[in-house]
């Protein structure tokens, strides 16, 4: 029958034939990328996207490692979808182009509620800036009344001085009640940081810092000015940070705070954190099963004032927020110290996938169940003698624009035998 066809037309054999062979082949189609282009910046220079992009020219399409320069994109915060596409050139290679849609990237210059799970609903006012003359730079300078009152101004650049060297700046004022302590908290900080990426994996960097820190009540005052210093090294692979399908988030953070005034004050916090995610399926909407493991280490000098607490968003969720009527009864002590280990399992399930909206903005919805479970005491030798806390529930995420994802988490607290009456949380950005 065939032999029949390619005897009597070799046309239609010949056109048989080709689509036959192609869907036979083992080696699939790769054009040579001679050129690579980004649409829909309009506000973004294209350097800053072209500094992103790693896949070789005049090279055959490596759609994984387009895929990942896509994910840098993505991971800049500037856009609400970034896709890729490749167009055929009539030379016979072919045009790799990335295609963004770029989101809000600023706030005007007027007052907004603002809502922070320590110290409530505050009034904010200001100007918010996330891509600074178009130069993936973030400035913010303003202010908020209300449960906190502050002012302030923030800087940061990635790139400031060449290849992800980057700097961050940060003056300000705030002042605030004590989440569990009858003082009020008066802080004003100046802070530099520098950051270095080394390659697309192993990311540092350091900062100093001067403040100082006013607590007081009718009775007591107490003053500490201060330089710290800081130093993070993490290990990264997660492929879109706001929302990771796969990767790992390995850091060590230090933070070492030598008195001025008192002269023979001192403390240092050592943060150990591990995060993993691993995406179920490889097409549709995103399922990722991701867990977290931090443990927190306090050395020198270790006092109220200084306390940590279990018990909200960036913790053991589905218990209620401390307050000084609670602390003071000493009722619950078990989740004040100085020194913690805690890990979180969370099952995030996509249901609306992250898109542009006609309004300049993004929209998306996820689900997620969550588990929480931890210890906290005054030193690290005394956490293994502590019944653990833990915190079961589920929470909705919804990406939105300059701050990457919306939380909002609800649940219930366990610990020796009881259940809690549960409690709802908000928050900025994924807890991991």
């Amino acid at each position: 029958m065939l032999k029949n066809i390619f005897e009597r037309r070799p046309f239609l054999g010949l056109f048989l034939f080709l689509p036959c062979s192609i869907l036979l082949s083992d080696t699939p189609y790769k054009p040579i990328i001679s050129t690579i282009e980004v649409r829909g910046n309009t506000k973004t220079q294209d350097y800053v996207l072209i500094r992103e992009i790693l896949h070789p020219i005049n090279n055959p399409l490596d759609s994984i490692i387009v895929i990942e320069d896509r994910n840098r994109l993505d991971n800049l915060g500037l856009f609400s979808e970034s896709t890729w596409q490749v167009v055929p050139l009539e030379d016979g290679t072919a045009k790799l182009v990335f295609v963004v849609t770029e989101s809000i990237h600023r706030t005007p210059p007027l007052a907004l509620p603002t809502y922070n799970e320590d110290t409530g609903w505050s009034l904010a006012g200001g100007w918010v800036i996330n891509n600074f003359r178009g130069r993936n730079q973030f400035l913010a300078l303003g202010g908020s009344i209300g449960g906190e009152n502050t002012y302030g101004i923030s800087f940061n650049d990635p790139w400031m001085f060449g290849d992800h060297i980057s700097l961050f700046l940060n003056i300000g004022r705030t002042i605030s009640g004590h989440r569990f302590l009858d003082r009020t908290l008066d802080v004003n900080s100046l802070y530099v940081n520098l950051g270095k990426w080394f390659g697309k994996t192993i990311k540092t960097s350091l900062g100093i810092e001067l403040e100082t820190k006013l607590l007081e009540n009718d009775q007591n005052e107490d003053r500490f000015f201060y330089i710290g210093g800081t130093g993070t090294l993490k290990y990264d692979t997660r492929d879109i940070y706001w929302n990771p399908g796969k990767g790992v988030l390995f850091s060590q953070d230090i933070y070492h705070r030598e008195g001025i005034e008192p002269k023979d004050w001192r403390i240092t916090l050592w943060t150990q954190s591990f995060s993993w995610y691993m995406k179920f399926n490889k097409k549709g909407k995103k399922r990722v099963l991701a867990f977290n493991t931090t443990l927190n280490t306090k050395l020198g000098d270790k006092d109220d004032l200084w306390l940590d607490y279990f018990g909200n968003s960036s913790t053991i969720r589905g218990w209620s927020l401390p307050d000084p009527v609670l602390y003071l009864s000493n009722k619950e002590s078990f989740r004040f110290g100085h020194e913690s280990a805690l890990m979180s399992l969370e099952l995030r399930q996509e249901l609306i996938p992250k898109h542009a909206t006609s309004f300049g903005t993004e929209f998306g919805l996820a689900i997620l169940m969550f588990s929480d479970v931890g210890v906290i005491a005054n030193d690290w030798i005394d956490l293994k003698d502590q019944l653990p806390m833990y915190g079961l529930g589920a929470g909705i995420r919804i990406p939105f624009p300059m701050v990457g994802v919306i939380r909002v988490d609800y649940g219930w607290g366990y610990r020796d035998g009881l259940w809690n009456a549960g409690s709802i949380h908000w928050g900025i950005g994924q807890k991991f």
